[in-house]
């Protein structure tokens, strides 16, 4: 079996009859099986990603190959009686040791060779990555929420990507909050349980074949105690254990440094994004990386940053402009004006990109269905359709990649609980705003 990029593996077979014949691709092939017949496989793969399985069969039999329960490729009863040559579908195989188990359901299959062949990119552009991320969702509320999963929205579930996925979104935001499961006191280890479970979610995202954004969202502990060497070398290693754990992923992973700085001066974050990417560069070289300025991040922070030398880098802004219409719910949204100035912040983030010859995104951008915090404002459902779809039709005017806030709350796009989506999914998506 044939384990590429640079991956290794071992094989046992369980009850399985090995024909040898030099004629053969490996100098035996499986043959006169029966039904609950297995041989298992054990590789390590050293890069999760979408794999295709290729193997040469023939015989009437029929077989699975699965890990973990899940069914990689299959071959069905009343195959050839001549050797064929055959491909899976794209599967998604996590990093780590794997057991393939190659199951028999139905006797008479024979088998000469198995391989694993990479399909996808090892490392992408960040102009061909924007390009192709369009239009995506975050997952607000969820992993962003402390102290835990689901404090403030259902806890993730692998039917959410799926969705995501079925719906037509091309990327995901995972916003991730990592202060209360990580050590107050040297090294900061990471919660192990956590770290597990954001690698989890992360390899279902990456599953899907999209693009994939992993951050470090709420951390409003290092934003109001920046100048604290304690707090700087905490998010140093946090960002360390992030890097390391996530390292062998799907090119398609895309880590953001910080979300929102509020709180640190623009020189404070000059001080930071250079210094946690040298961080992620140490075990993703090639990584791409989104960049942010201060505050709230408003397109006009563009301009403040420092960029460091690298070219792996997508500068990013947030846009919710204006806040009493798309946050608080005070005004209404659609004159001419209004549209002018959407269009004005979209032209400001495509002079920045051209200037710097870097690509831009918006990764949070929406309208409120109510004021969270006074639910009596409640926004107009015309104004806010239109206003989703102003920001699709510029984003794409201007080739920049946009994540929709979704926070299963006054932000909602889609219905967690009940797996549905309201109006704004068809705008976010539909063909004919992109």
């Amino acid at each position: 079996m044939d384990n590429s990029p640079g991956n290794s593996g071992t094989g046992r077979d369980t009850d399985v009859d090995l024909l040898a014949d030099s004629s053969f691709s490996g100098g035996f092939a499986l043959y006169d099986t029966e039904a609950g017949e297995y041989t298992q496989y054990q590789i390590m793969v050293a890069r999760s990603g979408l794999y295709r399985i290729h193997y040469q069969a023939r015989g009437t039999g029929a077989w699975t190959l699965s890990s973990e329960g899940k069914v990689l490729a299959e071959n069905s009863a009343g195959g050839s009686s001549d050797w064929q040559t055959l491909s899976s579908a794209p599967v998604y195989l996590t990093d780590g040791l794997q057991t393939l188990r190659l199951s028999f359901t139905a006797a008479g299959a024979e088998l000469d060779y198995l391989e694993l062949s990479y399909d996808e990119p090892l490392t992408h552009d960040p102009h061909s990555a924007v390009d192709n991320m369009g239009i995506g969702i975050n997952l607000g509320n969820t992993l962003d929420a402390y102290p835990n999963e689901g404090d403030w929205a259902p806890a993730a579930q692998q039917v959410y990507f799926k969705a995501f996925k079925e719906a037509g979104f091309a990327h995901v935001r995972i916003p991730a909050t990592w202060d209360d499961h990580t050590a107050e006191t040297p090294p900061y280890a990471v919660d192990e349980a956590r770290m597990d479970r954001t690698e989890q979610i992360v390899d279902w995202a990456l599953a899907q074949g999209y693009f994939v954004m992993l951050n470090a969202h709420h951390e409003i502990w290092l934003k109001e105690d920046y100048q604290s060497p304690a707090t700087r070398e905490r998010f140093d290693a946090i960002w360390q254990q992030i890097s390391e754990r996530f390292a062998n992923k799907s090119a398609r992973l895309v880590l953001e440094i910080l979300n929102e700085p509020v709180g640190m001066s623009m020189e404070q974050v000059n001080d930071l994004n250079p210094r946690i990417l040298g961080i992620i560069r140490e075990h993703n070289p090639d990584r791409l990386v989104v960049i942010s300025s201060n505050d709230y991040t408003p397109v006009s922070g563009l301009a403040g940053i420092d960029l460091p030398a690298d070219e792996q880098l997508i500068g990013n802004f947030h846009s919710y402009d204006p806040w009493a219409f798309a946050g608080q719910c005070t005004r209404r949204w659609g004159s001419d004006a209004d549209k002018e100035e959407l269009r004005a912040i979209y032209q400001t983030a495509s002079n920045w990109a051209s200037t710097q010859g870097l690509p831009v995104m918006v990764n949070e951008f929406g309208a409120a269905h109510y004021d969270y915090n006074q639910p009596e404002n409640v926004c107009n459902p015309d104004d806010r359709l239109a206003y989703l779809r102003e920001h699709v039709n510029l984003a794409t005017e201007f080739g920049v990649a946009a994540s929709v806030w979704d926070d299963a709350g006054s932000f909602g796009i889609y219905n967690r609980a009940e797996d549905t989506w309201g109006p704004a999914k068809d705008i976010l998506v539909a063909p004919n705003a992109r």
